[in-house]
Formats: structure tokens, C-alpha cells, sequence
């Protein structure tokens, strides 16, 4: 997608690593079955109040430093035994059946605890909340506080709690299964269907293992691939490995407020740009006009003219790009505000000031490239006195 001069860049590609397909399956089928689900089934006994559905709300402020708070998993469930009252788990534990240092929310292992131990801390909750609540608690009906305020023994009971593996998140389940926790990547891209990681060299014996519980675990995935080299050259492209899933590149991915359409392996893209492309578009007003250099699939000169009504000039070396760029054009429907070319950056400048184009912003989203290209403008206006100086960003 990144452009440069062609006197100073090679051209960048895209390939898989050259790893025979026999192997590669033989491994990735390892990596799948080196995961023991088993290990991630969690049971949990825990206290529970049974309350009336009339004090319910009253009980969950009253007690609420007392409660179970698990990602996911509710607090106030249904009494199974009793339609006539709900049970408002606690976070005091009886028993784990499992592995203990699963990462369950704020359980507090009680087995020593008795009921009755268990209730003074409840009343004790009770009383605390009521002064440092005041405000709120004389909103509540007289009767209600009372009640919650005389509980006894008798309103305790037990819940058991089970989770199993399709309950944890892919971190929890990599630092499980990886020798050691460090292993774990710390973070993502996600092109549409596609997730991007960049594993250092520690991590790579592991790639498929990783790959594997991504491609399972995070929603609307269907392929991992791993950056195997530097971005680089002309295209900023990268060569990749694909992890898991299906070798399907041509993703789809929406961005402020709009939609774009591109093949991954064939042009550069990068979704943490997203609030740079926003940051910049929302400076501009429909009095400007702007011309992108390094436009590549259209993230500015697109929302620049879908949402800001910003007549736009999108150029970009790579013709990939420039043609997901039409595309999307077309599908934004922007094909009145948006004009696409594919050239040299320095060419498409100049040509838009022969044009007597006068473009209010340039964007050169290219950092280790753009400078070469600023001085372009010295003497660029000696002819074209009347056009705006453009602000460069």
C-alpha cells in the first residue's frame, strides 16, 4: 500500500513460509491436540442468600462487597428449589473442584468458614453499607432494610458454579497450555476475518498452538497468520506464515463509519491507524479539498468524503490497492467526491498542481518514507501563485 520512490525501493512481497504442506499439517493437527480441555473444567460451591424478589434490589446493594463477581456469569440466579426467591451468589467458596488458579473472578476460598462465620460478615457488610450509603439507603423502603438486616442461617444456602473450556478467554488458555506463561502474546491485529501477530522468536516453536486456540476462541475468525519479516519495500508489504485456518485473504473491515474491501496478502493495511485516520479527517470541513499520497485502500479520502462531504484525490504505487481503493469507493458511494490514480507520489503532487488543484490538506501516511518527498513543493507554486499552500500531515 506505501509508496516510494522507485529509485530507492524494492519491491515488497507476500509469501507463506516454504514448509512442506505434510509437515505443516502434521504439526498443526499436534498443536490442536496438545490442548487437554479437561484441565479447564472448573466446579465451584459457593454461599448463596436466598431472598424474596421484592428485596432483591435492597439485598444487592446492602451486600454488594460480599458478592460473586465473575466475568460473564450472573450473580442473581433463580432458586431452583424455590420459584418464590431468587439466590444472590457470594464470593466466599466452599469447595474447587479443578484447577484453583484459574483466574475466576474474585472467589475467596472459605472451606474452614462456618455459615454462621459466614453470616457475620454479611452483617457486618450490611451495617457498613448503611453509613456509607446514606443517601441511597433512605431511598429504600423501611421494610426491605429490615429484612435484609435480620438475615440468619437459615437464609443461606450453596450454588455450584461449572465452567469448562469454551468459558475462558484465549490468554487464559495459552498461559495454561504454554510451558510458560511469558510465551503468551500480548496482543493482536484483526484485518476482518484475519488475525495478525507478530510472534517473537521464543514464541515461534509454539505458533501453531497459538494459531489453533486464536482462530477458535475469538469470534469471526477464520485465519492466523504470523509476520515472518520486516515490513518493506515499495508496497510495505510483509512476508507471513499461515498458522490456522483457511487461506482466504480478502477480508472486509469497517472503520469510521465505513466499509473496505481488501486482499491482505497483496497490499499493506493496518488497523491501529484507525484513530489517526479519524483524528485527521475530523479537521477537515467541506471547504477543503484533500489529496492522499500514500492512500492505499482509501481510510482517509473515503470517511474525508463520505462524512465530511471533502472533495479527495486518492493515489497510491501499489495497482492492489488502488483497485480495492476503486472498489470501495464505489461501494461508500463516494464516486462524485473521490478521485483515484496510481503513480509515483512525487508525480501525482505535481500533476494535481498542474491541474491547478487547489488542495487544502496532503496526507503522507508513509513515516520512513515521506520526507523524501517534501521538497517537491520548493518552487512547485512559482506558476501556481493563486492556489492555497496545503497544510501537510
Amino acid at each position: 500500500m506505501r509508496m516510494g520512490s522507485p529509485r530507492s525501493w524494492k519491491y515488497g512481497f507476500v509469501r507463506t513460509v516454504h514448509v512442506s504442506r505434510a509437515s505443516m499439517a502434521e504439526e498443526k493437527r499436534a498443536a490442536v491436540n496438545e490442548i487437554d480441555k479437561s484441565r479447564f473444567v472448573l466446579r465451584v460451591k459457593t454461599h448463596a442468600v436466598r431472598v424474596q424478589p421484592k428485596l432483591t434490589e435492597t439485598a444487592r446493594l446492602l451486600l454488594d462487597p460480599e458478592l460473586l463477581r465473575v466475568p460473564k456469569l450472573r450473580y442473581l440466579v433463580k432458586n431452583k428449589e424455590s420459584s418464590a426467591s431468587f439466590l444472590l451468589l457470594l464470593k466466599y467458596v466452599n469447595s474447587i473442584e479443578g484447577d484453583p488458579s484459574l483466574p475466576l473472578g474474585n472467589v475467596v476460598l472459605a472451606r474452614e468458614k462456618t455459615k454462621e462465620q459466614v453470616l457475620a460478615s454479611l452483617r457486618n457488610t450490611v451495617e457498613e453499607q448503611k453509613h456509607s450509603l446514606k443517601k441511597r439507603i433512605t431511598e429504600l423502603p423501611e421494610s426491605a432494610l429490615n429484612a435484609v438486616s435480620a438475615l440468619t442461617v437459615e437464609d443461606l444456602d450453596e450454588y455450584e458454579i461449572q465452567v469448562d473450556y469454551d468459558y475462558w478467554s484465549w490468554s487464559v488458555v495459552l498461559k495454561k497450555s504454554l510451558p510458560d506463561e511469558f510465551l503468551c502474546p500480548s496482543s493482536y491485529e484483526q484485518v476482518g476475518h484475519i488475525i495478525h501477530l507478530n510472534l517473537r522468536d521464543d514464541q515461534l516453536p509454539h505458533r501453531y498452538l497459538i494459531g489453533s486456540v486464536l482462530m477458535e476462541k475469538i469470534k469471526g475468525t477464520r485465519t492466523v497468520v504470523n509476520k515472518v519479516e520486516p515490513t518493506g519495500g515499495a508496497f510495505r508489504l510483509f512476508q507471513m506464515e499461515r498458522l490456522a485456518g483457511e487461506d482466504d485473504f480478502l477480508a472486509q473491515v469497517k472503520e469510521n463509519g465505513c466499509v473496505y474491501e481488501m486482499d491482505f496478502s497483496k497490499l499493506y493495511w493496518n488497523s491501529r491507524l484507525e484513530g489517526e485516520h479519524r483524528r485527521i479527517v475530523e479537521t477537515m470541513t467541506e471547504k477543503d479539498i484533500l489529496a492522499d499520497a500514500f492512500a492505499g485502500v482509501g481510510p482517509f479520502v473515503i470517511p474525508a468524503a463520505k462524512l465530511k462531504n471533502v472533495k479527495s484525490y486518492g493515489n497510491d504505487l501499489n495497482p492492489s490497492s488502488v483497485e480495492y481503493m476503486k472498489r470501495n469507493v464505489v461501494k461508500n458511494k463516494v464516486t462524485n467526491l473521490v478521485e483515484t490514480s496510481c503513480s509515483d507520489a512525487r508525480a501525482f503532487l505535481l500533476d494535481l498542481i498542474d491541474r491547478s488543484i487547489p488542495f487544502t490538506h496532503v496526507v503522507m501516511n508513509f513515516p520512513s518514507g515521506a520526507p523524501e518527498f517534501l521538497d517537491l513543493f520548493r518552487g512547485a507554486y512559482r506558476q501556481q501563485k493563486e492556489l492555497p499552500l496545503p497544510m501537510v500531515c
